[in-house]
Parts: C-alpha cells; structure tokens; sequence
C-alpha cells in the first residue's frame, strides 16, 4: 500500500473547486446527508476537501474515521455498527484505504441495497484532474454497456493466438465513469471503463498474454508471452514463463477453486488514460489509469457477484489486453487499441 502524507494543509483549498464540482455531478443536493468515510491511513487533506464541499451542497455532511483495516493484534474491528450509519446517507465518499467498500464484498451490497450512492476515491491529485468526469466518456461508457448488454455472444481475438468465446445471456452492463449519480450506484473516481460478467461455465479457447500487457493485481507487465487455456469458463492451464509462474501461484494463493472462474469482461473508454502509470506510480494508483485506457480489453477471474454473476468469491484478478479484438455477435468492436463503431466511439 502506497501512502504519501502530505506536507502542507494548503493542499484541501487546492482540492476544494474541484472536489465541490464532482459532488455536483454525483448529485448531492441541500436535502441529502453526505458521509465522508475515512480510515487513519486516508489523506487528511482529501478528507477536509470533501468534508468542505460537501457542506456547502448537502443538508448534512460529516466524516466516520476507522482504524486501518483488516485489524490490530487485538483482531479484526467490527464495522457493522459503521454500516448502519453509512446506509442512512445518500451519498457515502469512501476515501478508506482498508478495503472496507471492497467491490465484491458483501458489507458494500448491505451500504447499496437501500439506494445509497457510493463513491470511492483513491487516485492522485494528477490522476482526479487529468481525468476528471467528462460526458464524452460518461456518454461512450454508457452507450458501450448498452451494446455489450444487448448482445449474446462475446469472442476476443489477438494475431497472436487468443481466441475465446462465451456467453452472456441475459447479463447487465456495468458502468464506470467516475460519478455516482443514481441511487444505489457504487462508481470509483477516476474510471472509464465497462464491463459485464459472461455466465460462468460458458468460457472456452486460448487466452494469450502478450509483452506489455498487464498483470493488474501483481502490477506487472507481461515481459513474456503467457497462455491461458479456458475450459466451460474455468482456467485449466497457465503456461510461459515467469510471469505465468507468478500469475498460477496467485490464482492459487486463494485456495479456492472460484478464483480460476471467469469473472467480467470489456473495454475501456477514456482516452485522457495512461497505459504506463502502473510502471511509474505502481499497482494501487496506476490501475486506475490502465483500466481506463481507451480500447483496451479487459478479462478477470474471481468474483463477479456484484456484478451481476453467481461467484462469491473474495478472490479477484484483472488481466488487460492492449492490442485485442473485442466481438459481439459477430460484430467487431474494439481492434488494436480502436473503437470501431462509430456510435460508440
């Protein structure tokens, strides 16, 4: 975990215009309760932007700070007493660095259930600017999600070996833009992504990894090809080298079965992202730029659950493509890096 503390409180004035214009577009309102929820490893200065903002739009605005999680040597911290107040707001700003919000966890589906909006915040003072929520890719995102939900069969394709089917019948499209404008959306700021989970026993083919794609949650770049063999959606194999020995033990660290079962699959939207940004800044702040950067194709393994899908899991692992081509129903979507059609570019 990446942790800068600042060095001057000068920082949250910086912050303040921009901060009071994403709540905007979140869609706090003089009527709302807004929480600014927090850990003791979140920046102060984040915290005292969104607390500063969300003063001046909502009817309510005030912070909950836990300790680090998982826990102390004392144990895990019991954050159901937290969760019931975090539900009775409209709008919760998780600016926790624990995980307590996890996507796939299912104290983050109790806090949406009642309709609370969720909006996590983890990138960069750099990262919230350069891609700040735009409606070009808040458009793009929306209008891919509605093709990807529409269609039944989903092929992805490289030159140099990948050819994967499967299904997604009946399964929604999901949305990432960076504002949680509806009641009971979870979004993440910076995003520029969309994506859905396939039905689970549906995937079959070769995945191939190809050098400079990347690994997300081992923050690494294939330096060298890796094959994936997928079987009625289950990975059955991991061949190459380092990287597929370091993947497979990951894959295996959970010791759950689940974790080697498709999970979603997309394409990201916002061309303001950067590809190299895990390389300079690391795992925790760079995958956000690379998940968003346009015409890649994403494909994870693990849970899927809120997404829509059956596996409940805990275990999670992102794996993008740059120079992949994404098919639906027979349809070319993305090729090499490009959004083909032109309504959804």
């Amino acid at each position: 975990m990446t942790v800068r503390f600042p060095t001057t409180g000068a920082i949250a004035g910086d912050l303040y215009g921009m901060v009071l214009r994403e709540l905007t577009l979140c869609r706090a309102t003089s009527d709302e309760t807004v929480v600014v929820f927090t850990d003791t490893r979140t920046n102060t200065n984040y915290a005292a932007a969104f607390l500063a903002a969300a003063k001046e739009v909502a009817a309510s605005a005030f912070e909950i700070k836990i300790p680090l999680l998982p826990g102390t040597e004392g144990g895990e911290t019991d954050v159901a007493p937290v969760v019931e107040i975090l539900k009775t707001a409209h709008l919760v700003v998780d600016l926790t660095t624990g995980g307590v919000l996890y996507l796939y966890s299912k104290t983050l589906a109790d806090v949406l259930s009642g309709g609370t909006r969720v909006l996590q915040v983890r990138g960069t003072e750099d990262q919230l600017r350069r891609c700040f929520p735009d409606e070009a890719v808040r458009q793009r995102t929306l209008d891919g999600a509605r093709k990807l939900e529409q269609a039944g069969e989903i092929r992805v394709t490289t030159e140099t070996g990948t050819d994967l089917t499967m299904r997604k019948d009946g399964r929604r499209g999901v949305t990432q833009y960076g504002i949680s404008d509806v009641p009971g959306r979870w979004d993440s700021w910076p995003s520029g992504f969309l994506y859905c989970a396939p039905l689970e026993d549906s995937a079959n083919g070769t995945l191939m990894l190809d050098p400079g794609d990347l690994l997300v949650m081992l923050g690494r770049y294939v330096q060298e090809p890796v094959r994936i063999g997928v079987k009625d959606g289950q990975i059955t194999a991991v061949e190459g080298g380092v990287d597929a020995i370091l993947l497979r033990e990951h894959l295996e660290q959970s010791g759950d079965p689940q974790a080697f079962v498709i999970s979603h699959i997309g394409w990201g939207t916002d061309p303001r992202a950067r590809w190299v940004e895990v390389a300079q800044r690391g795992t925790e702040e760079g995958a956000r730029d690379a998940r968003s950067t346009y015409g890649n194709v994403q494909i994870a393994f693990g849970a899927n659950y809120a997404l829509g899908g059956k596996n409940t899991t805990l275990a999670h692992e992102d794996l993008i493509l740059r120079r992949a081509a994404f098919h639906l129903d027979g349809e070319m979507i993305v090729d090499d890096g490009r959004i083909i059609p032109e309504e959804l570019r």
